[in-house]
């Protein structure tokens, strides 16, 4: 195996050797097109601009009661709005770009041209909480000036956008959050004072309960029944006193005596007789009251020397009081009767509306709940709005005094001084490997297409007869002199080239790393 593989190695080589000039040329024609094809490469200068992403420490101690808009979103889709043909736009027009493109054509191009060369890369994107993230964006162009200018006037121009579409979110959500607490507050009013007539038209005030309105119609029952016992009492008073109404006259003529001081003294007298055995208000001793006010009354009326003679009795006619408080109390329980016949009146048309209602319950039930299920999403809808409302009241304030995350240019792009491309080390590098390997492949191809014998195992395979004898190829020494002297040629002008591209190799290393 390694025989063969030995054999492989020279044949190879005496292929190499015999067409060497085949393989010298083409390796160097490869090698000349890449080597110097790289000079022709139009020179491309990068420019470079790095952001901060500041995150503010008042964002971490108001995240829980404040809503900012999402920087992480933002970053996310970064390479698209900072692309935008909205943007580069405003890029072109500041930076007069457009000035000698009138056709649309060329300025489509240019959009073009600026979204395919700006590459926009993210740095400690996902780090610990805290952590400063920060991007940069870069732009290739043939000249260093537009290369530069553009790249600042970008990002200066994205970041400015950033802040106002941030600030613009913060109101327009503010704004919302507001009509919308504005709306389902309304509602949530009229559904209250819905619930509120609902229960006053009903006379329910407090949550529908079956054995709360049954016990409420016993308890009407037994006040109407106590209330009809108290009517029949009174009604039998009534009629008692009515019929001492009728014995009872209502004047009263009493003989007082054979002078009117002689009567005035013998009722007195009477009366504190009375008064030992009963109170004041004794019928009795109330008539006497009245009988002495009444002859007093005519004494001081009546002068002394108009009085009949001693021996002439005194008549004295006065109202009859006990006459006079029995009509009072019959006039007190005719009062009585009427107050107890209206609550009788008013506590049963409130015991039918209640048995009217009980019938009625289930559906009046299901009714204040629908009302009150509503109530209660408007209020946790309004509870929550309110909750949103204070979150975007203050992230508001936090975009105007600027106190969110923040982009801050920490290196802006420079002029660069150095082309970044074309890589001519790379390119001399390709021209190298690429000339061996398209003159190795010339060399093999030639050899694959060229038909003719080339040694006497292929004679005797192709025409399966003895070899009878081999006529080797006769070489003067004039020729192979010659044939030195050209190789001597051909290897010190390759050489010679070679040098060259070896000195190219050396200054383009030496131009790019010092």
């Amino acid at each position: 195996m390694v025989e063969t593989s030995q054999m492989d190695l020279k044949k190879f080589w005496r292929l190499i050797v015999m067409r060497r000039y085949l393989f010298i040329a083409v390796s160097l024609l490869c090698m000349s097109v890449i080597v110097w094809g790289s000079y022709f490469v139009p020179k491309m200068y990068e420019a470079q601009c790095t952001v901060l992403v500041e995150r503010n420490v008042i964002n971490n101690l108001v995240k829980d009661i404040a809503i900012t808009p999402s920087l992480d979103e933002r970053i996310r889709v970064m390479s698209y709005t900072m692309t935008s043909r909205n943007l580069l736009m405003k890029v072109i027009s500041e930076l007069d770009l457009d000035v000698g493109r009138e056709k649309a054509g060329d300025m489509e191009e240019l959009v073009k041209n600026f979204q395919d060369n700006t590459v926009i890369k993210m740095v400690n994107k996902g780090s610990k909480a805290g952590a400063a993230d920060w991007f940069s964006v870069t732009y290739r162009d043939r000249s260093p000036k537009i290369a530069r200018d553009y790249i600042n006037t970008l990002v200066r121009r994205y970041i400015e956008e950033n802040v106002s579409a941030k600030r613009d979110e913060s109101f327009e959500a503010n704004k919302f959050l507001a009509e919308q607490r504005k709306y389902f507050k309304d509602k949530l009013d009229v559904v209250d004072e819905n619930i509120m007539n609902f229960r006053r038209s009903k006379g329910i005030y407090i949550a529908i309960d079956e054995k709360t309105i049954v016990g409420e119609i016993k308890s009407a029952h037994d006040t109407l029944e106590s209330i009809k016992t108290q009517k029949t009492e009174l009604e039998a008073k009534k009629s008692a006193t009515e019929k001492q109404i009728k014995e009872e006259k209502p004047y009263t003529v009493a003989m007082l005596g054979k002078t009117k001081g002689d009567s005035l003294m013998s009722l007195q007298n009477k009366l504190n007789e009375l008064l030992l055995k009963y109170t004041e208000n004794y019928p009795e001793v109330i008539k006497l009251k009245a009988e002495i006010e009444s002859l007093k009354k005519q004494l001081q009326d009546k002068p002394s020397d108009a009085e009949s003679p001693r021996d002439a009795e005194t008549e004295m006619t006065a109202l009859n009081p006990f006459h006079q408080k029995l009509k009072e109390e019959l006039a007190k329980i005719d009062a009585e009767i009427a107050a107890l016949s209206a609550k009788e009146r008013h506590l049963i048309s409130l015991l039918e509306s209640k048995k009217e209602y009980l019938r009625d319950i289930p559906l009046e039930k299901k009714n204040l709940a629908d009302l009150e299920r509503e109530r209660d999403t408007y209020k946790n809808i309004d509870n929550e709005l309110v909750f949103k409302l204070g979150q975007s009241e203050v992230s508001k304030q936090m975009e105007i005094q600027d106190k969110t995350e923040t982009f801050r240019i920490v290196d802006s792009a420079i002029l660069p001084a150095k082309p970044v491309s074309p890589n001519r080390l790379l390119f001399i590098l390709m021209g190298i490997i690429g000339g061996l390997v398209g003159g190795l492949g010339a060399v093999f191809l030639f050899d694959y297409v060229d038909h003719s014998i080339k040694s006497v195992d292929e004679i005797k395979n192709y025409f399966k007869t003895p070899v009878l004898a081999v006529i080797p190829q006769i070489i003067t020494d004039e020729e192979i002199n010659r044939k030195k002297k050209l190789d001597l040629k051909v290897y010190a002008i390759s050489i010679a080239y070679l040098s060259i591209i070896a000195a190219l190799f050396v200054k383009e290393a030496i131009g790019k790393f010092l």
